[in-house]
């Protein structure tokens, strides 16, 4: 099957659909017919075609032996494996296709950098808006690293793929030494299962990981030679090769490592609640600066949702009913902290 025939296929059956009601029928009764369903059902012939035909295709029903109008149900998992297992395997090929041609396009670097004298001068800074062209340049810039790569990225899906800008995927497969990797996260990192276990795969091939609590922003600085940023406003990136500026950016990131938190994708209850804490003495500074939720949740790299509800937990604790007066109770607890101090 194709995956054109896979995306042609009717929509997996919905409880209060004819298609789901029809498949619950068969899963509490021996078989199914077109009149048994219209009879039990209440449905119309034309609806009960319509969605024993669908069932039939998405393999959730087969005909009973022997027989040609009678079904019976087919656990999902099964119809499943028969609907997919030919495109499973057409996919292995095709990866494993992509991943012997990428090596023997690395291949040819040596030959590349030894014979070919005529490169043109690469622009201080360089936009760059198509993703596939982005990605291609992420690739090209990590697999010729020399001495360092870092790297400070968010944990909103920082392994995936988005469809605007590869945001770390790239590493999987760029042939980037790791040893050469060092990789920045926010302490929000550590809550995350599918960070952790990327986290542990990282360190094991040799690279390094810290949390800080609001790390910069996705950056990206090689050999102290060329950084990387986000473009602020829809897909894309920059290159920036103005050594000035990657100067700063890289003091900006290396300044916010050495402060930073070793990371080695453990879990433990006493790192989990020190790891809160944190978060929590963040957005209270963050508070006490009349920031606002959206502004406090991107900096910490946590969610919307999660940052509202830390806040209204805070402020419970805080006796505080609106943000003014909470404001105003830690301003006093500063300033009672810092006659104590004196």
């Amino acid at each position: 099957m194709s995956i054109s025939g896979i995306t042609d296929l009717p929509d997996v059956p919905q409880a209060g659909t004819a298609a789901g009601d029809v498949y619950t029928l068969a899963l509490r009764s021996e078989y199914v017919d077109l009149q048994r369903c219209v009879r039990d059902l209440g449905i119309s012939e034309t609806e009960a075609a319509a969605a024993i035909d669908d069932l039939l295709r998405l393999r959730l029903l087969h005909l009973v032996h022997g027989c040609t109008y009678a079904y019976v149900a087919v656990n999902p998992m099964s119809a499943s494996l028969q609907l997919l297992a030919m495109q499973d395997e057409a996919l292995r090929q095709r990866q494993h296709e992509l991943e012997r041609l990428r090596q023997q396009m690395h291949s040819l670097l040596p030959l590349y950098r030894a014979n070919f004298s005529g490169e043109p001068q690469h622009p201080h800074v360089q936009r760059v808006e198509d993703p596939r062209a982005a990605r291609g340049i992420l690739t090209t810039i990590t697999v010729e690293a020399r001495r360092e790569i870092l790297f400070s990225l968010p944990t909103q899906d920082p392994w995936e793929e988005p469809a605007d800008l590869d945001r770390g995927a790239w590493l999987r497969s760029a042939g980037t030494r790791s040893d050469l990797l060092r990789v920045l996260l926010p302490e929000s990192a550590r809550f995350d299962v599918r960070v952790r276990e990327r986290v542990e795969t990282l360190i094991a091939d040799g690279g390094q990981v810290r949390t800080a609590v609001s790390p910069p922003a996705w950056l990206l600085v090689v050999d102290a030679e060329v950084a990387v940023v986000p473009a602020v406003e829809g897909p894309g990136l920059s290159v920036v090769r103005e050594q000035s500026v990657v100067a700063a950016l890289r003091h900006t990131l290396t300044g916010a490592w050495d402060e930073a938190r070793p990371f080695d994708g453990s879990y433990d209850h006493d790192s989990a609640r020190s790891t809160s804490a944190l978060i929590d003495d963040a957005i209270l500074r963050m508070l006490l600066n009349g920031l606002e939720d959206k502004v406090i949740a991107r900096r910490l790299d946590i969610s919307l949702r999660t940052c509202q509800r830390r806040i209204a937990d805070l402020m419970d604790a805080l006796g505080a009913r609106t943000r003014l007066q909470a404001g105003y109770v830690l301003g006093q607890r500063g300033h009672g902290e810092e006659r104590k101090a004196a």
